[in-house]
């Protein structure tokens, strides 16, 4: 009886030392793949697409990874000859980075203390295009790929469009989950939200226009395009990171 006693406990502890390490790997392995945290401490799944690895949400971090900070400027008027790394939320409303992440312009993406976590960089115009392509698209069409973006995108309309405004051609096979994060252009205008997701590149495009400009990756409402565009460096996008190493 005494053995009885002494070796039930010790069972009864296994199975719950078991039990509560389950739970634990499930807390931090989700089944787009492990988690990455950034400076800021937020959260980020990934998901792996061919030799990539990406994160599932667009970018939350406010400091660069050295932890300086990145000049908030919600609120604030915005410039045309900005030339430092700025984010914004969306219409100044800090709700909106929750779930769609902060908008930076360019030169928060070029930054060399990087808005990166360890092991992750903003992706290139290139990594997009590898991208597109495991997903049975060809990026550098003029108009967009006319089925990858389809596959990129969050499904439903809880985020993209509404009830009268469809998420067309969205099905996010890949897993990447994008998101509609909108934007802020030339005098604070936000514009977007809902209806588009543009994610900034590191790669430059410069050309005769005085105006600085840089490749992005566009995801569109209304149809099913991943459109490769050039915008002014000092708008404002998402950004999505993807990890340094190839599977």
């Amino acid at each position: 009886m005494k053995i009885r006693g002494i070796i039930f406990p010790i069972m009864f502890g296994l199975a719950v030392f078991i039990n509560v390490s389950c739970k634990k790997s499930a807390g931090t392995d989700t089944p787009s793949g492990p988690t990455v945290t950034d400076i800021d401490g937020n959260i980020y799944h990934t998901v792996v697409i061919g030799t990539q690895t990406w994160m599932v949400e667009n970018l939350k971090v406010k400091h660069y990874r050295n932890g300086d900070p990145i000049l908030n400027g919600s609120g604030l008027y915005k410039a045309l000859n900005d030339t430092v790394g700025i984010i914004y939320a969306y219409d100044n409303f800090a709700g909106n980075v929750s779930v769609y992440g902060w908008l930076y312009n360019w030169y928060a993406v070029a930054d060399a203390r990087s808005v990166a976590p360890i092991g992750w960089h903003v992706p290139t115009d290139a990594d997009y295009t590898t991208l597109v392509a495991k997903l049975g698209g060809n990026y550098l069409l003029a108009n967009g790929d006319t089925s990858a973006g389809g596959e990129m995108k969050e499904t439903g309309v809880a985020h993209w469009g509404n009830a009268n405004y469809p998420n067309t051609g969205a099905t996010n096979i890949s897993g990447w989950t994008g998101l509609p994060g909108g934007s802020i252009d030339a005098g604070s205008v936000y514009n977007g939200l809902h209806n588009y997701g543009i994610w900034w590149t590191t790669t430059t495009l410069e050309g005769a226009n005085p105006l600085k400009w840089a490749y992005s990756m566009r995801l569109l409402c209304t149809d099913k395009s991943a459109r490769r565009g050039a915008w002014n460096k000092t708008s404002a996008y998402s950004i999505r990171c993807l990890s340094d190493k190839n599977n």
